[in-house]
C-alpha cells in the first residue's frame, strides 16, 4: 500500500506535464457579396481547413511565473490557401496563389495568373469569382461573388 501512494503521485504530477489542447478556431477571411480590398503584394482573400491550436505545455515554474508555456501551431489536416493581389499593367492584373499545409508553405501550390479587365471584369479563380471595381498599381477593389 505504501509503495502505491508515491506511484499515483507521480502520475497525477505527470499528467500535468501532457500537451493539452485549449482551442481549435477555424478562419475564413471572407463572406459572399463582401468588398474586397488590398494593396499590392497582399492577401486579397484566404480560406482555411483544419483549424490552429491553442497548447498549453508543462515547463516548469523555473521557466515561467505559472508553471506553463501557451503556444499556437497549425494542425496536421490544416491547409491554407491565399489570393494575392501582385498589381496591374495596362488593362491587366495579376493574382498569385499560394497554399500552406501543416504550417509549410507547399511549393507545389504556388501559381500566377493573369487576367485582362478589357475582356471582362469578372475574374474567376477555382471556384472564387471575383468583380473587379478597379486595380492599379497601389490597390485592388472588388467584390466576391462566389466562393
Amino acid at each position: 500500500m505504501k509503495a502505491i501512494v508515491p506511484f499515483i503521485a507521480a502520475c497525477l504530477l505527470l499528467s500535468g506535464c501532457a500537451t493539452q489542447r485549449l482551442s481549435s478556431t477555424p478562419i475564413r477571411s471572407y463572406a459572399v457579396g463582401q468588398t474586397l480590398r488590398a494593396p499590392v503584394g497582399s492577401v486579397l482573400l484566404y480560406v482555411q481547413t483544419g483549424s490552429i491550436e491553442t497548447v498549453r505545455r508543462w515547463v516548469g515554474i523555473f521557466n515561467s511565473p505559472d508553471g506553463w508555456e501557451t503556444s499556437t501551431r497549425p494542425t496536421l489536416d490544416y491547409v491554407r490557401k491565399e489570393l494575392l493581389y501582385s498589381g496591374a499593367i495596362g488593362s491587366t492584373i495579376e493574382l498569385n496563389y499560394r497554399e500552406f499545409r501543416g504550417g509549410f508553405a507547399a511549393p507545389a501550390f504556388f501559381q500566377s495568373v493573369k487576367y485582362d479587365l478589357a475582356q471582362s471584369k469578372i475574374v474567376t479563380f477555382q471556384n472564387f469569382q471575383i468583380e473587379v471595381q478597379s486595380a492599379s498599381n497601389s490597390e485592388f477593389i472588388g467584390k466576391l461573388l462566389r466562393d
